[in-house]
């Protein structure tokens, strides 16, 4: 008997491509929530293709973030097709959309409109800057939305500029996790009002909040944070990372008192807390035996990917799936390994089948009027 699940009988058609909306769809399929994708016949994403690609010739990227979705293949610009689209909606409690705004309005499918032809419907537009603002028509991408949002300011710097951030926090915290939060909470008040909504989600904005009590910390100090040199983000010898005897790196955290003493009495003598003396000590050994002897004091090694899957602590809790070429991150959530080792779907693999599914006669696509 399969597993329920908190999203089982929500539909969600996603419209859109790259990162943050199909990493939201991503959050929503591993709660259970069917999600149909729709992608042009002749131009399908970028990413199905972005190397590297596995032994079917699909990029991994696009494997791991659509598993176990349905792909419906549908040129929006013809009627016929628009017209299979509206009907999949008749049908579906959720879309997501990614264009910039203006550009579902010249399709035809302006979300205030789609807001009157299906109450019900809860649409997520996710995009750079918003729906409403002096950048709403600005194209863009992870870097810039960090960078307005000043999460770039606070972080080290070599020679006055920072380093490019590693993670996409913009496109997953600021679009996909925000994004997927605000669909959930739409759904629950469509449970007592019965009406959908349309949700503006920037993805500035959500990086924005991530930074909430930065922000408020600077206002209350009177100035910005020093680039890397606040207590979380470089400035204390603490909170920092530091090279071991074998040339791996340990994360170093004890910033509190308590774990601090814990450190001192598991090296067994007293440590000064300066970059120069934490430096000297895990010197002194390899990275997997400091991690061992000070895991009471909020230290951890800094893995590599080719490390993760293969740690105990993810092993036992399953939360990455396969091996090999074929590994992947599971859904956090209970059962999160049954949904994220499905396959990708093939271009347009369930077109006939979603069509069927709301009443719409997949033969009539064929009309190009």
């Amino acid at each position: 008997m399969e597993r329920a699940r908190p999203l089982d009988d929500i539909c969600v058609v996603d419209l859109s491509r790259l990162l943050p909306g199909p990493m939201c769809s991503w959050y929503l399929r591993g709660l259970g929530a069917r999600v149909v994708r729709i992608e042009a016949p002749d131009s399908a994403d970028f990413l199905r293709h972005m190397p590297p690609v596995d032994s079917n010739g699909v990029g991994v990227w696009f494997s791991a973030l659509h598993a176990g979705k349905e792909s419906v293949a549908l040129n929006l610009k013809l009627p016929v097709h628009r017209e299979a689209f509206l009907a999949l909606l008749s049908k579906a409690d959720v879309l997501i959309e990614s264009f910039r705004p203006g550009v579902m309005a010249r399709l035809g499918l302006d979300p205030a409109d789609l807001r009157e032809r299906f109450p019900s419907l809860v649409i997520c537009s996710i995009t750079g800057f918003g729906q409403q603002g002096p950048l709403r028509d600005r194209p863009g991408h992870d870097l810039g939305f960090q960078a307005l949002s000043g999460a770039l300011s606070m972080a080290p710097q070599r020679g006055g500029v920072a380093d490019v951030p590693s993670v996409q926090v913009a496109d997953v915290g600021g679009g996909a996790l925000t994004g997927a939060l605000r669909i959930v909470a739409a759904l629950m008040h469509r449970l007592r009002t019965g009406k959908g909504e349309w949700l503006d989600v920037s993805m500035t904005d959500g990086t924005l909040a991530m930074l909430a009590p930065h922000l408020a910390g600077a206002a209350a100090a009177g100035r910005d944070p020093e680039p890397g040199g606040e207590a979380l983000s470089g400035g204390s010898p603490q909170y920092q990372i530091y090279q071991c005897r074998d040339g791996k790196m340990l994360a170093v955290a004890p910033l509190e008192p308590k774990f601090w003493a814990a450190l001192q009495e598991a090296v067994g003598r007293e440590i000064q807390p300066d970059k120069d003396s934490l430096s000297e000590l895990f010197a002194e050994a390899d990275r997997d035996v400091w991690a061992e002897r000070l895991g009471e004091a909020c230290c951890e090694p800094v893995l590599t990917f080719s490390e993760v899957g293969s740690h105990p602590h993810f092993t036992e809790r399953g939360v990455v799936s396969g091996s090999g070429r074929n590994q992947r991150v599971s859904h956090p959530f209970e059962g999160g390994a049954e949904t994220a080792t499905l396959p990708a779907p093939l271009l347009g693999q369930h077109t006939a089948e979603a069509l069927r599914r709301v009443g719409f006669d997949p033969d009539r696509l064929e009309d190009q009027s």
